[in-house]
This record gives structure tokens, sequence and C-alpha cells, in this order.
């Protein structure tokens, strides 16, 4: 019951803190006038690399174990949201960058569950 709600806990933190992030992405950029177009695709990597540390980052802070799975099944679910909004609603397929892509965001997401279960608690007396 504990890993159903720290998966739960991952999504829930992956999809807010994404959301944020390609927010202030996009108001940034929309107040820049002009980017180039080569540089969106890595913005928008960065901003998925950061959602998934976090969303791998917590769940691990809480449960205190395990955390390169957490951080893993993080990325994963943010990969299999991705693809399926990327497939359905825009018809793209997989590309060779998302291979790159793919790989980042996993590993962002694995370091930040691993970060996130070895993380010390300071004692105050």
């Amino acid at each position: 019951m504990k890993w159903i709600r720290a998966l739960i806990l991952s999504g829930a933190v992956t999809a807010g803190t994404s959301l944020l992030l390609l927010s202030v992405l996009a108001f940034a950029v929309c107040r820049m006038g002009a980017l180039p177009r080569g540089s969106l695709s890595l913005i928008t990597t960065l901003a998925a690399c950061g959602a998934v540390f976090l969303g791998g980052f917590v769940p691990a802070l809480s449960l205190r174990e395990k955390g390169i799975f957490l951080g893993l099944g993080a990325g994963a679910l943010f990969l299999v949201c991705a693809v399926l909004v990327s497939a359905l609603a825009f018809q793209l397929e997989a590309g060779p960058a998302s291979i790159g892509k793919g790989a980042a965001v996993l590993l962002s997401g694995a370091i930040g569950g691993i970060l996130g279960a070895n993380r010390k608690h300071k004692v105050r007396f």
C-alpha cells in the first residue's frame, strides 16, 4: 500500500511541477519575442528533467527506501504520458532524438530518487 501511495504522490508532484515549469517557461519565451527553434527542444527537455527529478525526490524522501525505482517509475510515467499525448493528439512518431530525451528524463528521475532516499536527517536537541 505504501508503494501505491508513493507512486501516486510521484505522479502528482511530477504533473504539478511540470505544469508550473512549462507555464513559467512559456511566459518567458513569449516575453522574449524571438527564440531560436532549436533551443525550444532543449528548454522543454530541461523542464521535463526538473519535474521528474522532483517527482522522484519527494516520494523517495518520504518512503526512504528504493529511491532508484521510484525515480525510474516517475520518469517512466512521465514518458508514457508524453508519448501518448504526442501520438494521440499530434500524430507524431518517435524520432532518433527521442531516445536521448527519454534517457535524460529517466536519468534525472533516478538521480532524484537516489538523493531523496539517501538524504540525511538532521537531529536537533
